[in-house]
C-alpha cells in the first residue's frame, strides 16, 4: 500500500463510521425524520413529533411598503411571523377545538401566540437576483404555547410518592424482580387519527386511561401530552417512554365529539396491575404511533 491511498481509505472509513453510528449517523438521522409526524400547511408545517412549528415568510422591493431594499427582510420575517400565527391558531386542542376557538375571546392567550411567533428563529434566509427575500422561521410548541392553550383541567399533580417498599412487600410481581413498566406506547395506526395537542384513552366501558386525571401540568406543558411518530420502530426508540414500555393496540376511536383512543379490557386490566403508571403517567411519558 503506498502512501497516497491511505488518506483515501481512511477517507471511506470515516463515512461509513458516520452512516453506521446509532447516536448522530446520516442513517440515523434520515430515518428519524421518515418516521416524523407532520402536518403540512399553505405556508409551513407542524412536526408532531418535535413540537417544531416552522413557517415561511416572503418579500420583494416592489411589494414593501417601506420603499427600501434593505427593509425587505424585515418585510419578510414579519410575513413568516402572520404565518406562524395561522398555523398555531389551526391546531387542534381536542377533535372538535382548535386553538382558535379557545383563544377567540382571550386576549391573554392570543397575545401570547403573537409572542410565541415572535420569539421563532430564522433558520434559512434567501436572496433572489431581483432582491426578494425568502426567509424560514421555528419556534416550539413547548413551553409558553402549550402553557397557554391546555385545558385548565390538567393541573400540578403534587409529588407521587416512589419509593415502593411497602407496596413491595404485597406485591408478587415485584418481588419476583421484574422490571417495572417506565412508559406506554399505543398503536394506533388504522385508526385514522388526527393528532392534536390533547389525547385521551379509555377502555371499552369508557373509563379514563389517560387523561387529565393522571396528568401533571409541569411535564405537559414542557414536554407534550404525548408524542406522535409515524412508525413502531421510532416509537420503541424513544427515550421518553423508556426501556421497558406497556404496548396497546388502539381498537378504534371512541363515539364521542372529542374522540378518544379505546384500548381491550385485557390491556385495561394490564396497566391498572401496574402501580408504576401513577408516575410515568404523570409525567406524560406517552407515544402514540399514528402510521403514515
Amino acid at each position: 500500500m503506498t502512501t497516497r491511498t491511505r488518506p483515501k481509505l481512511w477517507g471511506i472509513f470515516f463515512i461509513c463510521l458516520l452512516l453506521w453510528s446509532p447516536n448522530g449517523g446520516v442513517a440515523a438521522q434520515e430515518a428519524s425524520k421518515k418516521d416524523d409526524c407532520i402536518t403540512i400547511f399553505n405556508n409551513g408545517k407542524l412536526n408532531w413529533s418535535t413540537g417544531q412549528v416552522s413557517a415561511v415568510g416572503k418579500a420583494s422591493p416592489k411589494g414593501n411598503k417601506e420603499g427600501a431594499n434593505d427593509s425587505v427582510p424585515g418585510s419578510a420575517r414579519a410575513d413568516a411571523s402572520r404565518n406562524i400565527i395561522d398555523i398555531l391558531r389551526q391546531i387542534k386542542i381536542k377533535n372538535t377545538v382548535t386553538v382558535d376557538q379557545y383563544a377567540s375571546r382571550n386576549d391573554i392567550i392570543l397575545a401570547g401566540i403573537e409572542k410565541t411567533a415572535r420569539d421563532a428563529v430564522i433558520t434559512e434566509q434567501y436572496y433572489s437576483s431581483a432582491l426578494d427575500v425568502e426567509i424560514r422561521i421555528k419556534t416550539s410548541i413547548y413551553g409558553g404555547f402549550l402553557q397557554l392553550v391546555l385545558p385548565d383541567d390538567i393541573r400540578q399533580i403534587s409529588k407521587i410518592n416512589t419509593d415502593t417498599t411497602a407496596a413491595t412487600a404485597h406485591d408478587p410481581k415485584k418481588q419476583m424482580g421484574e422490571i417495572p413498566y417506565t412508559g406506554l406506547i399505543i398503536d394506533a395506526r388504522g385508526l385514522e387519527l388526527e393528532p392534536i395537542l390533547y389525547p385521551t384513552i379509555v377502555s371499552e366501558q369508557g373509563n379514563d386511561i389517560y387523561s387529565s386525571l393522571f396528568i401533571s401540568r409541569e411535564f405537559a406543558v414542557q414536554y407534550g401530552v404525548c408524542t406522535y411518530v409515524c412508525s413502531m420502530d421510532a416509537a420503541l426508540r424513544g427515550e421518553r417512554i423508556g426501556s421497558h414500555p406497556l404496548v396497546f393496540k388502539g381498537l378504534r376511536k371512541s363515539g364521542n365529539e372529542n374522540a378518544s383512543i379505546v384500548i381491550s379490557m385485557a390491556d385495561t386490566k394490564l396497566i391498572e396491575k401496574a402501580t408504576e403508571r401513577h408516575l410515568f403517567l404523570k409525567e406524560c411519558r406517552v407515544i402514540i404511533v399514528k402510521g403514515q
